[in-house]
């Protein structure tokens, strides 16, 4: 479980998050949307131990949180099987196990077969996928996702999704995705969380099975997003 409350976090001495709550239980699924500027990744970044918080309470029961960031940031020098034996052999894994664990999560994103290629042979979907299994692999207590899909096509930010939505099924973790998406996020998350002026506000999601009620939160939040994005700052 994590749970903040008034939360003070300021960068350059301008206020990111100024008396922000979040609670978040453990296999919760969460999204959070903001306009630019707003402090979600920050607030990522917070939470996985990256910056220090300036005041408030911070409790987190999670021991093992990835983050995720937009760009995959696999390293160029090492093949990609090698870029997920990396931080399996970190963790404690042996050498053989971490090369069948990589190979096990290559195969689960359709990459398998590239498991000896360099990085930048990837396209750029085929990059975010296996930055995905890397995260996966490590078998994460809270999956932090900062916009991982945001730079791809439409038709590949659903197959991420989906892979993504699959990983959290085998894994069991916890979810908490920054998106410019409601429509998208949606489909990923029980829960939105809007940020705005250091503070946030939680917008419940119907059932999976109620599509119609579904597609109306996200067209709420898509309106509420654009109000923000175009208002003075």
């Amino acid at each position: 479980m994590l749970d903040y409350r008034d939360v003070q976090l300021q960068l350059g001495g301008r206020p990111v998050l100024d008396g922000f709550d979040l609670r978040l239980e453990a296999g919760e699924r969460v999204g959070i949307l903001g306009p630019s500027g707003a402090g979600k990744s920050s607030l990522l970044k917070l939470i996985a131990g990256l910056l220090p918080a300036q005041g408030g309470q911070c409790r987190s029961d999670f021991r093992h949180a990835v983050l995720v960031f937009q760009e995959p940031r696999l390293l160029p020098w090492c093949r990609v099987g090698e870029n997920l034996e990396i931080p399996l052999r970190a963790i404690g894994h042996g050498a053989a196990a971490a090369r069948r664990l990589a190979l096990d999560w290559l195969q689960r994103v359709g990459l398998e077969q590239y498991a000896q290629a360099w990085p930048g042979q990837l396209s750029g979907g085929m990059a975010q996928r296996v930055a995905l299994a890397r995260a996966f692999a490590v078998q994460p207590d809270l999956l932090l996702l900062d916009e991982p899909f945001s730079a791809l096509d439409p038709a590949l930010r659903g197959a991420l999704t989906q892979l993504c939505r699959e990983g959290l099924e085998h894994t069991g973790a916890t979810l908490l995705c920054v998106s410019h998406h409601p429509h998208e996020l949606i489909e990923l998350v029980d829960r939105c969380v809007l940020l705005d002026s250091g503070r946030g506000r939680c917008f419940g999601i119907a059932a999976p099975g109620d599509a119609e009620a579904r597609r109306a939160t996200a067209n709420s939040l898509q309106s509420v997003l654009m109000n923000l994005e175009s208002s003075p700052s």
